[in-house]
């Protein structure tokens, strides 16, 4: 845990009031920011409900906070024979939301061949590969440039065999490369017992080909689970020999010894998918303050729904017996994925889950063993290892790609989805609260089609989207800054256990804050976001403070201009890191951002 959190806040004028600030207990998790020292906590005032401008001085503009936003839901249609769908039209689509239908603000039809023809980052109209995907027709042309797309490709080293992946690989790096249109950024991520970001966001296919040539030679985690599984099956394949001899029965020695290896296999199981999963939901809530279009292909060996289902279900068939079932129900991870598709559900973020596998590639046929497999054993694994790439796809609105050693017809379906589909949008008028409403499209007239879309989207509170912005700051740069906010850093100096004190200081001007008349003077609050990363992949939670800004009414005009003081001192390692702030005016409603990257020991650049 490299670096930790305490905060204090104070003025660079020793009259104006110092606030004092403390925080929620922070979730455990990867990686711990913990408080080094905390003081009381300030509430923040609501989002400038029942205000009026002539009632606040300073400050940006009001953001009204009974906003309308346009929501956009991206709809794929396919045929009763795969085949990609065009030229329907806003009167074919039915939208409900949470089963009441909400007529379409706005809609728009996109093809590869629309899209190849937008302008590049130099002027010129970008190449593309061609597409089956014919033009929509003209009524049902976009009237608006395409949203951003951000693909991540996320290669499950932890899950995945090395064989497996050095086979699938250049396969996706040959589909990647004919995606680089210029809306479009690839990241390649490893997992590797940390999250590794191997190549940032990039719209240079080179960059990417470099990435995954460099992630072939790495170790991949699956086959460590495959040998300890391996000697499971030839000690279950004993007991079985002997309980058909009468040598043996659940309750001799040797069948409990087994039982019990079976259960200290699926409780290792069930930590590295707890692992597994807390390391995607990272990389996913980076992603939440993106723009456009978000997609994550995820490429393992599979993941288990249950741990150790196939060997638990043999054992108890040996025996005929029913003690297994406890066993089975204890170590169902379904709520674990559930879990991980709310989370890209909330952060808007389609998984695309590929099956590096492919066809009869599933451990259990070995010579080793002293006889081949049940069938149904060894389809109880398959069938186990693939329910949850099926569940995130359909539960985020992507595919999974299972049973092909050659995936490029499923990449295909891929590119298909990024670049041919509907953009359907409906007006909702902000909560103020994060919320999670339902999604059904239909297409009445078309009961044949199939449709592939988000089921579900979040509503997201403003100070939400402000948390989102800034962990996707911890990979990303930031440039939203109108608050003029500043963010440097001292000295670092030792601490204990080979550990550094970096100090630093974010500031902004008092005149970028909205400050409210109470008595005699004029008051502000502001809450700043903190959340750091280090080069090792390891980030924090984001922590929240809120700080108080206090003057004689009677000063403002002379002081405005003065910029507020916010201090903070971090404890890490020696290493690389980032650390991103974002700062809100709950009374706007508006917010800034800040970065500082750099060594500890030595110095930092913004």
């Amino acid at each position: 845990m490299p670096w930790c959190l305490s905060a204090s806040a104070g003025s660079e004028r020793p009259e104006m009031s110092r606030s004092r600030s403390t925080g929620r207990r922070p979730r455990r998790r990867l990686q711990h920011l913990l408080l080094l020292s905390a003081a009381g906590l300030l509430a923040v005032t609501a989002g400038g409900q029942g205000l009026e401008r002539r009632d606040v001085v300073g400050g940006l503009a009001f953001v009204d906070e009974v906003e309308v936003t346009v929501v956009n839901v991206d709809v794929f249609v396919r045929d009763q024979d795969n085949r990609v769908v065009t030229g329907l039209d806003r009167d074919d689509f039915r939208l409900l939301l949470d089963g009441s239908e909400r007529p379409l603000s706005n809609f728009a039809a996109y093809t590869e061949s629309l899209l190849a023809g937008l302008p590049a980052a130099d002027g010129q109209a970008a190449e593309a590969a061609p597409s089956p995907a014919a033009e929509a027709s003209p009524a049902a042309a976009p009237a608006v440039a395409p949203q951003p797309v951000h693909v991540v490709l996320y290669v499950d080293n932890e899950n995945l065999r090395p064989f497996d992946r050095n086979r699938v690989l250049p396969q996706v790096q040959r589909f990647l490369k004919t995606i680089m249109l210029p809306h479009v950024q690839v990241m390649v991520v490893s997992a590797e017992r940390s999250v590794r970001v191997v190549q940032p966001f990039t719209n240079d296919p080179r960059q990417v080909e470099a990435a995954l040539r460099d992630l072939r030679t790495i170790y991949g985690g699956r086959a460590d689970d495959d040998t300890a599984r391996g000697r499971l099956i030839r000690e279950i394949q004993a007991v079985e020999d002997q309980q058909a001899g009468g040598r043996s029965s659940a309750g001799s020695r040797d069948a409990l010894m087994v039982e019990d290896r079976i259960r200290s296999y699926a409780e290792e199981q069930s930590f590295e998918l707890d692992y597994t999963a807390a390391a995607v939901r990272e990389i996913t809530t980076t992603l939440a303050g993106l723009p456009g279009r978000k997609v994550l292909v995820h490429v393992s060996s599979g993941l288990p729904m249950v741990p150790a289902r196939d060997l638990a279900m043999w054992w108890g068939d040996i025996f005929q017996q029913k003690s297994v079932l406890p066993m089975l129900s204890r170590f169902n991870r379904s709520a674990v994925y559930e879990a991980l598709a709310a989370t890209a559900n909330a952060q808007g973020v389609a998984f695309y889950t590929i099956d590096a596998t492919g066809l009869g590639g599933a451990p259990g046929t070995s010579t080793e063993y002293s006889r081949p497999l049940d069938p149904m054993v060894s389809s109880i694994h398959a069938i186990n290892y693939q329910e949850p790439l099926q569940y995130l796809a359909e539960t985020t609105g992507g595919r999974a790609i299972l049973d092909a050693n050659d995936v490029t017809r499923g990449l295909e379906e891929l590119r298909e989805d990024l670049f041919t589909y509907y953009s359907l949008g409906y007006s909702l008028s902000a909560g103020g609260a994060d919320t999670v409403h339902r999604l059904e499209v239909q297409l009445p007239q078309h009961p044949g089609h199939r449709l592939v879309y988000r089921r579900a989207f979040v509503e997201r509170s403003v100070e939400s989207r402000v948390q989102d912005a800034v962990v996707s700051g911890l990979v990303l740069d930031l440039e939203d800054n109108p608050m003029g906010l500043e963010l440097t850093a001292g000295a670092p100096r030792p601490a204990a256990a080979e550990r550094w004190v970096l100090p630093l200081e974010l500031r902004f001007p008092i005149s970028s804050v909205a400050l409210l008349p109470e008595g005699e003077d004029y008051v502000g609050r502001v809450a700043v976001f903190l959340a750091n990363r280090n080069l090792a992949g390891r980030q924090s939670d984001v922590q929240r403070r809120e700080f108080e800004i206090r003057m004689p009414a009677a000063d403002y005009e002379s002081r405005r201009h003065e910029r507020y003081t916010a201090t903070f001192d971090l404890l890490m390692e020696k290493g690389s890191h980032r650390v991103v702030a974002g700062l809100l005016d709950p009374v706007t409603r508006q917010a800034s951002y800040a970065r500082l990257v750099g060594d500890v020991p030595g110095g930092s650049k913004p």
